[in-house]
């Protein structure tokens, strides 16, 4: 094309702009730097060809450029550390993902761990097309320029307002999840990322998404057009965006590659012996402008210096892809990469072209028809004519008219023939409302949505999923048994006992019976394994059987899937090793030594280490840590899971190997180490009573193992004795006691007094729960206490008056409700004993506690036993409660309160003996009464109640 061949469409810019603008020499500037924009691309020595990121337009011209030219040297605008994979791209089903992955990093901000970063690869992509060319021919060269992957992470700003932003209540398939957080590399984005500049253009062509203006203004213009023409026109919308459409800090990172893939493409052409013009460079439509860029070209000899890379370690792979995945990787409306692969197909047809394509590389090609020449269009004519609706194009309309009525009917859509021609009627509108003559899939879509959508979706799909989904629907991508890591193909081969293989494409169900093909007991260990290293997936999911420590299932099923998302989810895994022992050896160490692991944690490793790997001396390992970590826990916070994980251990080993040493160890260094904490932890508001039940569960049920090692008894008296000084919330006292009588500190009887007393006492009665909850969590480490404790609640319902037992019952049952599985079951065990063994007899049936049972006096350290204090009704009061009614005497303020509250008048007599007993001091004994006055009835009181002086007598006689 001449030099002058802009002339024609500039003036004609021109002149609207000096009709519809004030600033027509701005104007005029603006187009004369975009046409020497475009002159200077299209006279580069090197050639460049630019493209858009999966165009069908610029996979068609591609396609037309490679086999006109045959170019020896390719330049490609891709990380230049990625081309080590394009070889094994042959092996794959598109669509895939290139992939660079660093668990470890260096040189980055350790929140940014784990870095990944993935170009999708599509058959209709420009990029596949020229990949295939080279790989075909052994005589031409592929070079990808661009920055490497570690330089897209040191170039990169996290804080960047330009990053596009995930929308929370978008609906997304597994499918659409491929690529997961990693960072996406496209060859050829054209999107501005100045926002005014970008809605200006969709507000003026009556469109809500770029994709649509591009299909209008770009791909439909140029897909039937000459290479020259479409080479021009790229150019033209590449100048446009970068310097009206971009933003400064865009700007610069496009200025900042380009002198990085213009270095590259001099120091290749520099050691190699090929003319520029038997080499091309591909890149994206933004790189073709000399934006202040002091290497672009080969005339300069400037080179930027290349910063060295940071020192992270990086791993290269291939990942499943899928349309759905490209499209949320790069912000595309759903359907796009779909409508793009359907372009691609029609317009193959339709100019007899023939792709290049990997499949059966090595092998002569078939016989190729010979292409149609595309139609010879000037630059103006493109920008200035829109197609005509052909014939072809309607019958097409018509089809997906009919198409889309007929899948609404099935999702159970109330659709309809006279929806199909309002749906057609509609799309022309429509696209007449946007100056098309021609409706394009996107007014199609618009048109349905319009027509179909009443409200709500009837099923799981809404009108615009059906019709993306009829036009083109998703297609995920495989990687092959060669293209895969060794972890991959390590699984390929064990699983193949399962018939499952790299080919398989669907969910496989598994029945595995183990009793006739023992053989197949590897593989399920590798099911389990997978099962457990990916989560929450449909790698490996059991449908029946359990994985349980000392457990040897004689059957299970499984539902298996190693494609789309789960293959891209075992992938992953290729990255930390070579198989998938060995990811899990990695994994339950990383748990059990990293920075935030407990005893917990490392417990939980030794288990799924037994359970999942056939190695003694990892296991060890981890047990050992679990013990080091013990050590320095603080508290009882994971007191009860400790316990639970300890005991299922100490279980399996009794019953299989016996005890290690590592496990021994463990038990003496937790006996000792909550014994220690036992008295902090009575004392503590912030340390639960189901904690403390667990720490005294570990000490009691482990006791026998503990002092086989070494430990003695005498430190687990010691603490009890000293807990029983700090103790004072009801639950917390309640344990307590079960506790001294398992240690012999108290007797039963001792134990039921205390209970008596609590129950007795009016104002104690509502705590009496309290009390009775930490009493009955003992029974996990002491069944010895479900008589007394049956007997405590027998009591309770028999003896509370209404007014008290209601209230108390919704209490009681709140806390025996978290106790459900092992305090309850013992204690239904206890009452179906107490309880008569026939029917019959439950009219004359008693229960053992209805008759009160002789009991010895509490001793001195008892509650309610001090030293000379009888019960009520047992003769005259010893010498210390005649000691308090003296105080009491001696100091009446307490008294004559007490009697101003009860409202009785408060009237003391002279000292007299009393018939209860001498006087003492003065005074006279609680047990006498004085009739007539008040000092009689506070007596009387006193002598009815005598629980609150047997108190105060047992503090005077501590």
């Amino acid at each position: 094309m001449a030099d002058d061949a802009l002339d024609p469409l500039l003036d004609q810019l021109k002149a609207a702009a000096e009709a519809f603008s004030d600033d027509d020499e701005g104007v005029a500037k603006i187009l004369a730097t975009m046409a020497a924009d475009v002159q200077r691309a299209r006279s580069s020595i090197l050639p460049i060809f630019p493209v858009i990121h999966h165009s069908p337009a610029s996979a068609v011209h591609m396609v037309r450029y490679l086999r006109e030219r045959a170019p020896r040297l390719v330049f490609i605008e891709l990380c230049e550390d990625l081309r080590g994979l394009v070889g094994l791209l042959q092996n794959c089903t598109l669509p895939v993902a290139l992939q660079a992955f660093a668990g470890e990093i260096q040189g980055f901000p350790l929140e940014w761990s784990p870095l990944s970063v993935v170009a999708p690869i599509t058959e209709f992509s420009a990029e596949y097309q020229a990949i295939a060319y080279a790989l075909q021919d052994p005589e031409v060269e592929l070079i990808f320029v661009d920055r490497s992957v570690d330089h897209v992470f040191q170039w990169s700003d996290r804080d960047d307002p330009e990053l596009p932003e995930d929308d929370p209540d978008e609906e997304e398939d597994e499918e659409d999840r491929l690529h997961g957080a990693a960072v996406g590399i496209q060859i050829g984005d054209v999107v501005p990322t100045f926002a005014d500049f970008r809605d200006f253009l969709l507000q003026n062509a009556r469109m809500s998404r770029f994709e649509e203006w591009v299909d209008l203004y770009i791909e439909e213009p140029t897909i039937g057009a000459n290479t020259a023409t479409y080479r021009e026109i790229l150019f033209l919308v590449g100048s446009l965006f970068r310097r009206l459409g971009s933003t400064a800090h865009s700007r610069e990172a496009i200025r900042r590659r380009d002198r990085y893939m213009w270095t590259r493409i001099k120091e290749a052409m520099a050691e190699r012996e090929v003319p520029p013009e038997r080499a091309v460079f591909i890149c994206g439509a933004a790189h073709t402008v000399d934006d202040d860029c002091p290497e672009f070209g080969l005339e300069s000899d400037a080179r930027l210096e290349i910063s060295a890379p940071s020192g992270t370690r990086w791993l290269y792979g291939f990942i499943p892809s899928s349309y759905g995945a490209i499209e949320h990787q790069f912000g595309h409306a759903r359907g796009t990469v779909a409508l793009a692969e359907t372009r691609w197909r029609k317009a193959l047809e339709t100019w007899n072209l023939q792709p290049f394509t990997l499949k059966g590389a090595g092998k002569a090609p078939g016989r190729i028809k010979k292409a149609k020449p595309p139609v010879q269009l000037s630059l103006e004519m493109v920008l200035s004519q829109a197609p005509h609706l052909a014939d072809a194009d309607a019958e097409e309309l018509l089809g997906w008219c009919i198409g889309i009525v007929a899948s609404a009917r099935k999702n159970r859509y109330l659709a309809s023939t006279a929806d199909a021609i309002a749906i057609y009627e509609t799309s022309i509108l429509l696209a007449r409302i946007r100056s098309r003559r021609r409706p394009s899939p996107h007014d199609f879509i618009d048109a349905a949505e319009a027509c179909l959508e009443k409200g709500r979706p009837p099923g799981r799909r809404d009108v615009r999923q059906l019709c993306s989904k009829m036009l083109g629907g998703d297609r995920v991508g495989q990687v092959g048994y060669a293209s895969s890591p060794p972890l991959v193909q390590d699984i390929y081969d064990r699983l193949a006992i399962l018939r499952i293989t790299a080919k398989t494409r669907k969910n496989t169900r598994v029945l595995l019976d183990f009793s006739s093909e023992p053989e197949k007991r590897e593989a399920s260990k590798l099911l389990w394994r997978l099962n457990w290293l990916i989560p929450g997936s449909q790698v490996a999911h059991p449908i029946m059987g359990e994985l349980k420590l000392g457990m040897s299932p004689r059957q299970e099923s499984w539902d298996v899937k190693l494609h789309g998302a789960a293959q891209a989810a075992v992938m992953q895994l290729s990255f930390e090793g070579v198989t998938v022992e060995q990811v899990l050896e990695r994994r339950l160490s990383e748990s059990a030594f990293g920075a935030d692991a407990r005893t917990v944690t490392a417990l939980h490793a030794v288990e799924v280490s037994l359970m999942l790997l056939d190695s003694p001396r990892m296991t060890a390992t981890l047990g050992r840590r679990s013990v080091a970590l013990l050590t320095h826990e603080i508290g009882a916070k994971d007191a009860p899971e400790i316990f639970d994980r300890i005991q299922r251990l100490v279980h399996h080993y009794r019953a299989t190997t016996g005890t290690p040493e590592w496990l021994s160890d463990f038990v003496a260094t937790g006996y000792q180490h909550y014994s220690t904490q036992m008295p902090e932890g009575f004392g503590d508001r912030g340390t639960s009573p189901e904690e403390l039940a667990a720490t005294l569960s570990f000490v009691f049920t482990l006791e026998s193992l503990a002092l086989t090692m070494g430990c003695s008894r005498s430190q687990l008296v010691i603490a009890i004795e000293h807990a029983s000084t700090t103790a004072a919330e009801p639950e917390k006292l309640g344990l307590l006691w079960a506790a001294e009588w398992l240690v012999q500190l108290k007797d039963e009887d001792a134990v039921r007094r205390s209970f008596f007393q609590i129950l007795d006492h009016p104002l104690g009665r509502s705590a009496f729960p309290r009390y009775l909850s930490g009493f009955l969590q003992a029974l996990g480490f002491a069944p010895r206490i479900a008589p007394l404790g049956v007997e405590l609640l027998g009591r309770a319902f028999g003896e509370l008056p209404d007014a008290v037992l209601l209230p108390w019952i919704p209490s009681l049952l709140s806390e025996l409700r978290p106790r459900i599985h092992d305090v309850l079951p013992t204690l239904f065990t206890e009452v179906a004993r107490t309880l008569p063994p026939d029917l019959s007899q439950l009219d004359t049936w008693e229960a053992p506690w209805a008759h009160p049972i002789p009991t010895a006096a509490p001793g001195p350290d008892e509650p309610g036993g001090a030293e000379g204090v009888s019960p009520a009704g047992a003769g005259p009061a010893p010498q210390p409660a005649q000691a308090a009614a003296a105080l009491l005497a001696a100091q009446p303020a307490t008294l004559d309160s007490l009697a101003v509250l009860l409202g009785v008048p408060a009237s003391w007599p002279e000292p007299s003996r009393a018939p209860g007993g001498p006087a003492v001091g003065g005074a006279v004994a609680p047990s006498a009464p004085t009739t007539g006055g008040g000092r009689g009835a506070a007596a009387a009181l006193l002598a009815a109640h005598p629980a609150t002086l047997q108190a105060v007598c047992a503090l005077l006689a501590g």
